[in-house]
């Protein structure tokens, strides 16, 4: 279904492809997207989601279009990025976002576990963001790629661990694209949403009540959590006129909260009292680092 009624707004004229648009977050970046005014990509496994956000953006007088293809093929990202220039004529924005994953103690995990994870989560980020990359650039005009990424490799979540090394490696995906993609005008970040009000979340909740976290402190995390449509703003801005100045940068929004989350730093670094570390100077130094 397309639908090219006008919406007005700080996205007009543009187009975004979303993954993983059929529910949660993802479906919170669309319904934003098409509130300023782009017309959209509503991609999902779910044909029926897609097509039920769809539904709800051209009830509200959008475009958009949806595209049921897994993100974890080459052929299947480059048919995402393709509908774009079929039913819009262009592409402007791609938000990678689609995954999924299995959960579960690291040493109980199958490699068949960590293959589904990283070849949805890592790999679909990686078709996708290099398949709009070399859109965008034989198009010429610029663009925005935003590689969804977590919280989940740099905190400890437990059961979570092939999704955290997946979000890592989307992280370095990121910072590699920024640097080769800005020759071509083609911004590049990543946003790491917090734990939001979704399914898989709830579900994760419950994991945790299993594995002996005590109540309060899951309730104390289901309580606080910021729903879908509190964090999608900082997608939209940064493909804005204002959010395209930003490229490499890893941001973190809540209701009310927005971190930039830095990599590693030399900020602990001491020097070797003599020519060269023995294993005695390196034991001191350690210990007297913050950790």
């Amino acid at each position: 279904m397309d639908q090219t009624a006008p919406v007005r707004g700080l996205l007009d004229g543009q187009v975004a492809v979303i993954t993983g648009a059929g529910r949660g977050l993802g479906r919170a970046y669309a319904l934003a997207y098409s509130g300023e005014g782009a017309a959209v990509v509503v991609n999902d496994v779910d044909g029926r989601s897609a097509a039920g956000v769809v539904d709800q953006i051209v009830a509200a007088g959008g475009r958009a279009v949806a595209k049921a293809e897994s993100v974890a093929t080459p052929e299947g990202a480059a048919a995402i990025v393709e509908s774009a220039f079929t039913h819009f004529g262009r592409l402007d924005v791609m938000i990678t976002n689609a995954g999924a994953d299995r959960r579960g103690p690291v040493l109980d995990l199958t490699p068949d576990d960590w293959e589904f994870t990283l070849g949805t989560h890592l790999f679909g980020m990686i078709h996708c963001s290099v398949a709009a990359g070399r859109a965008l650039r034989d198009q010429g005009e610029g663009g925005v790629i935003v590689n969804i990424t977590s919280g989940a490799f740099y905190a400890f979540a437990p059961q979570l661990a092939p999704y955290g090394v997946a979000k890592g490696g989307i992280y370095g995906l990121m910072r590699a694209l920024a640097v080769e993609l800005a020759p071509f005008g083609i911004a590049v970040n990543g946003v790491a949403p917090p734990m939001t009000a979704t399914p898989p979340v709830f579900a994760y909740l419950e994991q945790l009540a299993d594995l002996g976290v005590p109540p309060d402190q899951v309730a104390l995390l289901r309580d606080g959590m910021p729903q879908p449509e509190d964090v999608a703003a900082i997608t939209v801005f940064l493909a804005t006129e204002a959010g395209r100045r930003l490229s490499g940068q890893l941001l973190t929004m809540t209701k009310n909260e927005l971190t930039v989350i830095r990599p590693p730093s030399d900020a602990g670094t001491v020097t070797a009292p003599g020519p060269a570390w023995t294993l005695a100077d390196l034991s001191a130094a350690i210990s007297s680092l913050p950790m």
